[in-house]
């Protein structure tokens, strides 16, 4: 969706204002993701101090936010959240990779073709949406190559019908579906098969940490995934 302008530096361009409201002393650390045998320990938006204890059993694996970015630890072993230990970390990027990216990207785990900003609608992927300007939606997918028709279907008999043309992979959402919190609605064609549920957020989040605990509170996987991989640190 857009708080930027709807072009190939959006990517960046989010990640530097998150970045740039970020405080560099924070002094707790993030769960956002986890899974492995330990994860009911260390559920996606539970607080840790920085000198706590993480004990991580093998399968183990955490992503971490700070106020530099996320971060990968993986078990088996004993960590401080804060510090990790040597050869346990591995960083959700190569070194380098935080430059500025253009156009869709691909996912740190799976190399899938990923919108350029969070606020970007993937139409294949069934997800909660969170949105902050109902009135700046955009939807987007992976394969521009050819012509293709989107069709929206909506509560109440409203629906809608897009055109893609060749070349062009954004489209607005229709201004006469309405988008409010809870508003869910069937995406079919150009590749979607897909629902998607509008959660709609009161005001812009203030920082990585705020924006993290808004998009797991809502449940707004896609995007939350988007995010680890936007403000991922460098290894």
């Amino acid at each position: 969706m857009s708080w930027v302008p709807n072009s190939v530096v959006a990517r960046p361009l989010i990640a530097a204002a998150l970045l740039a409201t970020a405080s560099a002393a924070m002094a707790d650390i993030l769960v956002v993701r986890s899974s492995g045998p330990s994860a009911k320990s260390y559920p996606p938006g539970r607080r840790l101090p920085e000198n706590a204890r993480l004990v991580l059993r093998s399968g183990d694996q955490l992503i971490v936010l700070d106020g530099r970015g996320t971060r990968i630890i993986r078990g088996p072993g004993s960590f401080t959240a804060g510090a990790p230990a040597a050869g346990r970390v591995a960083s959700a990027a190569a070194p380098g990779d935080r430059r500025a990216r253009i156009g869709a990207v691909r996912g740190i785990e799976d190399g899938a073709l990923r919108p350029p900003s969070i606020w970007h609608v993937d139409v294949a992927r069934s997800s909660n949406v969170c949105v902050a300007d109902p009135a700046k939606v955009t939807l987007w997918r992976a394969d521009p190559a050819s012509a293709a028709t989107l069709s929206i279907a909506g509560q109440g008999g409203r629906s809608a019908r897009l055109e893609w043309q060749p070349g062009s992979s954004i489209l607005a959402w229709p201004a006469d579906l309405p988008v409010a919190d809870g508003a869910e609605y069937r995406l079919s064609g150009a590749g979607a098969a897909t629902t998607i549920r509008f959660r709609t957020m009161p005001a812009k989040p203030a920082g990585l940490e705020d924006m993290a605990q808004t998009l797991i509170r809502h449940q707004c996987d896609a995007q939350l995934d988007l995010f680890i991989d936007t403000v991922k640190l460098p290894g």
